[in-house]
């Protein structure tokens, strides 16, 4: 690790992994993230985070990247910018496939992504997929945990073809993380199409419509847009402006699953 003179931030030397695909990989990455962490001075905080985060990323290479009996590589890069931003890296070279809409018990590696870190970006493509996770080296973001207050206000619905989060009542500004933790779960990570239903909301807080946001444009760089469904007198200026499609009440036009 070193520093320029006079700046107190550590420049500790990028931790570069090429690995095959199996669990016993896993032990490996664990072990050499706590030391690379250690060295480069990242909080406890964010490093318990970044060790979930990414102990996920590569278990979904290893569990689903490449056929069963298959075996492929894997390789994992951990970087701190020069603004103090922590950037891990997984790729793979094997196949993409799409989350199922109800995950049971399985299958929540990108939930718990996107839940714990700063930025979560899929690319997935023929010569593979790769996974980067982003987070400040100091203090994680403070979307990442949700009361359960919070997410007593919203419920996922299944029932339909399309995974449903309803709001039972007013969504202001401090409930904010609770809606962005039950849209993630509904689209599992921002990978399958889900509907925020908000007939029931009668106050939207302006923090609220900040992470709609947020989650609409996770879901378009996933490949499908958010409908916000909304009572007929409610206004919806904002939401549009949020970048989702506004359907009043029980529109037909909604999201099919793919």
């Amino acid at each position: 690790m070193s520093a320029v003179p006079g700046d107190p931030r550590p420049r500790a030397v990028p931790l570069v992994l090429d690995l095959p695909a199996v669990p016993a990989s896993l032990v490996t990455v664990r072990r050499a993230l706590g030391r690379w962490l250690a060295d480069a001075q990242v909080s406890a905080d964010v490093g318990g985070a970044l060790q979930v985060a990414l102990g996920e990323a590569c278990a979904n290479a290893v569990d689903h990247a490449y056929p069963p009996g298959a075996e492929g590589p894997m390789q994992v890069r951990v970087t701190r910018d020069d603004d103090g931003r922590v950037t891990a890296v997984v790729a793979d070279h094997g196949g993409w496939r799409t989350p199922d809409v109800d995950p049971g018990d399985r299958g929540r590696g990108l939930l718990i992504m996107q839940q714990l870190l700063e930025d979560v970006e899929v690319a997935r493509g023929p010569g593979g997929t790769t996974v980067t996770l982003r987070v400040p080296a100091r203090e994680l973001p403070e979307r990442a945990t949700a009361s359960a207050d919070e997410l007593s206000l919203l419920h996922v619905d299944r029932a339909g073809p399309v995974p449903r989060v309803v709001a039972t009542g007013p969504l202001p500004d401090d409930v904010a993380a609770g809606v962005r933790l039950r849209l993630l779960e509904a689209s599992r990570g921002g990978v399958v199409p889900a509907v925020l239903d908000l007939a029931a909301a009668d106050r939207v807080g302006a923090v609220v419509v900040g992470v709609v946001a947020e989650v609409a444009a996770i879901g378009r760089a996933n490949g499908w847009s958010l409908h916000v469904l909304a009572a007929a007198d409610q206004p919806r200026t904002a939401l549009a402006g949020a970048g989702v499609v506004v359907d009043v009440e029980e529109d037909e036009d909604l999201p099919t699953p793919r």
